[in-house]
């Protein structure tokens, strides 16, 4: 009865599989399925979870079209909304790695084809490296997808050369690694892959339409970016990791441009702060989300230097945000205030880690409990994660304590010993808390940690809790087996860091032990040294039943 539903409501349920196996099952049904599954399976060919050796085939399936008089069943090319370019080019180079002849013929063909453009004429491809020639074949591939009317809807671009410096040490280590097209254009890395390709007017349809954009590690005010801001309108997701010295204005011109972008996620390059210019362009960066303050839901920041007082300013009006994180950034007291100070309704998750405010480490205040002493923020909390070895949390657990009533996932560090019987408070008042991290540093803060603490602990936990993680908290043997056998909740995830100095097995025989008695089923556990950091590290899964299988 089912392979008779009409192709709206075949769609709809391909729509919510998430497993690619399934849907190559479900292309084997019958010919309706079979072009519906089709159109899901060739969305996101290029997708990084896939096999390589299944995912080379795809090569010669878009380059049929060099061989005049063949056609495919479907119009493949014209389905994929989904482009990892990063992917797209290691597909290339192993294709042409395993089927080098065939590889070699396509490009004959390329050559012969009068269809193309003339950037593809008179290429003298035997004067090319094998780099060269799997740069161009990228090339081509992406024109023939916009020539047969792909529209991208997601697309990931990355600068960090990871693969490609290997590929290039391999395979062109004393090649010359530029090329002169006949009409002018000179190619060098991998990345004027797209460059050029956004020279062509296709590019343009391609990417009208798109909703997810990824750039990673922008710099030198690449015309990519560039070019982007003057084609997309549609944009809801943004992720961008760059340089922002060089790359603020084509950026801003991309949000300005923007009408309903909800997510954004802005990563500086480390150690690109410290000229005089720096702190103006992340200004004007922050300064032009204001236009998408009415739609931005997520906005996450990282490793970044925002001193210019009014850098958050705009925050107020971002009365839609659902989450906020920032990490790794230097933040001025002023724009702490700001954040303090906005009426955020919506806010559920708020994640603040190893960030600086530039003021005095001996000052008696944290400059977060600012924020959780705003009602209409930390009221409806559901997430709250807080860690920076560097200030102590002074009054921050009390106005958690005082504010917080549905969080869920709760993430803290312990500065101080009368920090403990506020956490006690925090974990009465927060009924659904299902996942609890906590952590001391060492090196940084004094907390005594007793039996009678951990046994306290352990009994303190709500009901609801699956998932513990304890970093530095346990410093002996017994006190994993006090907090194991007076934890009454069923736990799920165990995590646990312990002192280089303790014998990480003697744990792991306690932790199977009182799995043994209690019934519970390890399915998955791990125990590694850190010595870097001079700790264990022991993870621990139980099965979600409580009984022995």
């Amino acid at each position: 009865m089912i392979s008779s539903l009409p192709n709206e409501c075949l769609q709809q349920i391909f729509r919510d599989i998430k497993d690619i196996n399934t849907l190559y099952s479900i292309i084997r049904v019958d010919h309706t399925w079979c072009e519906n599954g089709i159109i899901y399976l060739w969305k996101n060919p290029f997708r990084n979870d896939i096999n390589i050796k299944n995912q080379i085939k795809i090569i010669p399936i878009l380059l049929n079209f060099l061989k005049k008089g063949e056609n495919t069943l479907f119009d493949y090319p014209c389905l994929i909304t989904h482009l990892n370019l990063d992917n797209l080019f290691k597909i290339v180079s192993e294709f042409s790695k395993i089927n080098n002849n065939l590889f070699k013929s396509f490009i004959l063909l390329m050559e012969k084809d009068e269809s193309l453009s003339l950037i593809f004429h008179n290429i003298k491809f035997s004067e090319w490296s094998e780099f060269g020639q799997i740069w161009v074949i990228n090339l081509l591939i992406l024109v023939y997808m916009a020539k047969r009317k792909a529209s991208i809807r997601w697309f990931k671009i990355d600068n960090k050369y990871a693969y490609f410096e290997n590929l290039i040490i391999d395979r062109m280590e004393n090649e010359n690694e530029y090329h002169h097209l006949d009409n002018g254009l000179t190619i060098d890395r991998y990345l004027d892959i797209f460059t050029v390709f956004l020279k062509f007017d296709e590019s343009k349809n391609f990417f009208e339409n798109l909703e997810y954009l990824e750039c990673g590690q922008l710099n030198n005010n690449h015309p990519s970016l560039d070019s982007l801001s003057k084609i997309c309108r549609k944009l809801k997701t943004v992720r961008i990791e760059g340089d922002f010295r060089s790359i603020y204005i084509p950026l801003v011109s991309l949000i300005k441009y923007q009408k309903n972008l909800e997510i954004l996620q802005i990563i500086g390059v480390k150690n690109n702060s410290g000229m005089w210019f720096y702190e103006k362009n992340i200004f004007e960066i922050f300064s032009s989300l204001e236009s998408i303050s009415h739609s931005l839901k997520s906005f996450e920041i990282s490793g970044i230097e925002m001193m210019t007082d009014e850098t958050f300013e705009f925050l107020g009006k971002c009365k839609n945000l659902e989450i906020l994180r920032i990490e790794d950034s230097n933040i001025s007291h002023k724009n702490f205030d700001w954040i303090s100070k906005a009426e955020l309704p919506k806010l559920y998750s708020l994640e603040l880690i190893s960030n600086c405010d530039g003021v005095d480490f001996m000052r008696q205040i944290n400059p977060i409990q600012g924020i959780l002493r705003n009602k209409i923020i930390s009221s409806n909390l559901k997430k709250l994660y807080l860690r920076n070895k560097f200030l102590k949390n002074y009054d921050l657990l009390e106005a958690i304590g005082e504010n917080c009533r549905n969080l869920v996932k709760f993430s803290t560090q312990l500065t101080a010993n009368n920090d403990i019987p506020i956490l006690f408070i925090i974990l009465e008042n927060n009924s659904n808390l299902r996942e609890l991290y906590l952590n001391i540093y060492l090196d940084m803060h004094t907390v005594d940690i007793s039996t009678e603490i951990i046994m306290d602990l352990a009994k303190s936990l709500p009901e609801r809790i699956d998932t513990v993680q304890l970093e530095l908290l346990i410093n002996c043997v017994y006190h994993c087996r006090t907090f194991l056998e007076n934890c009454s909740v069923n736990l799920k995830y165990f995590y646990i860091i312990i002192s280089i100095d303790n014998d990480i097995y003697e744990y792991m025989n306690c932790i199977k032990g009182w799995s043994k008695e209690r019934g519970k089923r390890i399915v998955e556990s791990s125990y590694y040294p850190n010595y870097m950091n001079f700790c264990n590290k022991i993870d621990v899964v139980w099965d979600e039943n409580l009984s022995i299988i």
